[in-house]
């Protein structure tokens, strides 16, 4: 069962225009996972093969790094979905890069067994 409720609202975009800073634009994260005040993980979503643009990722890294409890971690996350009329099912992405502990490292495992792992790292017991 998806939990998207309607997919059309999903695909309306946000137009950031004017509200820009000279060179700094709004940013967007794709999905956060937050437990007890405790742990963050955030997830960002690429298409296979695009980038994370510098303003992006820096943003990511500095919240993981000032998060209060140090138990943060960011995944960026690649898809292979290039039908624009089809959801992108979040669980059949595959991990590319996670910081952690304020440094990237190269991944290639599928996100939902790697979530799976960071929950028995942690300890979260929901």
């Amino acid at each position: 069962m998806s939990l998207i409720h309607n997919s059309n609202k999903v695909k309306q975009s946000i137009d950031f225009t004017n509200i820009e800073w000279g060179k700094i634009y709004p940013s967007d994260i794709d999905a956060v996972l937050e437990f007890n005040n405790d742990v963050l993980i955030l997830i960002e979503v690429k298409q296979r093969g695009k980038q994370i643009p510098t303003g992006q990722r820096l943003m990511l890294e500095r919240i993981s790094n000032s998060w209060h409890t140090k138990k943060s971690i960011v995944l960026l996350v690649w898809h292979q979905f290039n039908n624009e009329n089809i959801d992108i099912p979040l669980d059949k992405c595959i991990v590319e890069k996670v910081y952690f502990k304020s440094k990237w490292v190269n991944k290639k495992e599928k996100l939902k067994p790697y979530l799976d792992k960071i929950k028995k790292y942690y300890k979260i017991d929901k």
